[in-house]
């Protein structure tokens, strides 16, 4: 089922998206430590201190996902050693999944060598080589928490009877949703097809926060707003607003919401699932809105399975 690159006249398609996750417990993100004390990692967001996963760990759990599901990865991750395996020294676009989606850059060190002398100075430059990298055809941004960190921290102690110094210990942790936004150049791809199984493990993932299993916060999404396009640049990203913090549910942002009401986001083109149906479904007059054009479904899998379908007769792939 795989289509090339420039095998067929086929424009550029872009799948750009925001996922919302499932309300829970987050911590120790990306192994984070300041002596006894693990962190999350924490950035300014509308003004206010909020919570973050950086997109490297997002990444890292989408690659592990290829590699548990049996495609050929470069980056093979040992889970006994905890470290990256290169399956081939050489990075090969065509062969492997992750050097195609994800990109990679080989940087070749420049060598200098001096020679000096009462009477002159000579310098000797060795051959650089072009740079072997590519870039990826996913572009992932950082998730954010929708509420802001409010300080929470556990404190936790070291089993046994002796206890010194180091024995207690203390977590910082953030009960809240998070949503992060991601662009895949799917005309960028070797493979056409690869798009398929990045889909599944963007809506399967793994756990995220790198190596340790003891962050292992449910990142699959709960909801999630999808943009299948022929645009270069997409208005969906972070388009989800406070969490309530009773009812612990989200909303679409207003500024989204007019977008696609005054008509900058083509409704045909937007995939929306999850519980956010629900309440997208309530909007005022939403039988003559615009929204009523759009692709929604409460049941994410089927919503997805749909637009595959779309995707696959516009790349070629039936």
């Amino acid at each position: 089922m795989s289509q090339k690159k420039n095998d067929n006249n086929i424009p550029n398609y872009y799948l750009y998206g925001t996922v919302l996750t499932r309300y829970g417990l987050a911590s120790l993100n990306h192994d984070m430590r300041r002596g006894n004390r693990t962190t999350l990692q924490k950035g300014y967001w509308n003004g206010k201190i909020h919570s973050l996963v950086g997109s490297s760990a997002i990444r890292w759990a989408l690659r592990f996902y290829l590699q548990k599901q049996g495609y050929l990865v470069n980056r093979v991750w040992d889970e006994d050693e905890h470290i990256n395996r290169s399956t081939s020294e050489d990075f090969d676009p065509e062969q492997f999944y992750d050097d195609d989606i994800f990109g990679f850059a080989l940087l070749e060190s420049v060598e200098t060598e001096e020679k000096t002398s009462t009477t002159k100075r000579k310098k000797k430059k060795a051959k650089v080589n072009t740079p072997n990298q590519r870039l990826g055809a996913l572009g992932m941004n950082m998730a954010v928490s929708l509420t802001p960190y409010d300080g929470a921290v556990k404190l936790g102690a070291k089993s046994g009877k002796e206890k010194d110094s180091t024995s207690l210990y203390f977590t910082e942790y953030h009960a809240t949703r998070y949503q992060y936004y991601f662009g895949i150049n799917v005309t960028h791809l070797k493979d056409f097809s690869r798009i398929l199984p990045l889909i599944d493990g963007i809506m399967n993932i793994p756990k995220v926060g790198g190596s340790s299993n003891v962050f292992n916060y449910p990142f699959f999404p709960d909801s999630l707003v999808f943009q299948w396009t022929n645009n270069f640049a997409s208005y969906v990203s972070y388009c989800f607003e406070y969490c309530d913090p009773k009812s612990k549910e989200a909303k679409l942002t207003k500024e989204f919401i007019d977008e696609v009401e005054c008509g900058q986001i083509d409704p045909k083109q937007l995939w929306i699932g999850g519980k956010i149906v629900k309440d997208l479904q309530q909007l005022d007059n939403f039988d003559n809105s615009p929204f009523n054009k759009v692709n929604i479904n409460r049941n994410r899998n089927e919503l997805i399975e749909a637009l595959k379908t779309v995707i696959k007769r516009d790349l070629g792939l039936e």
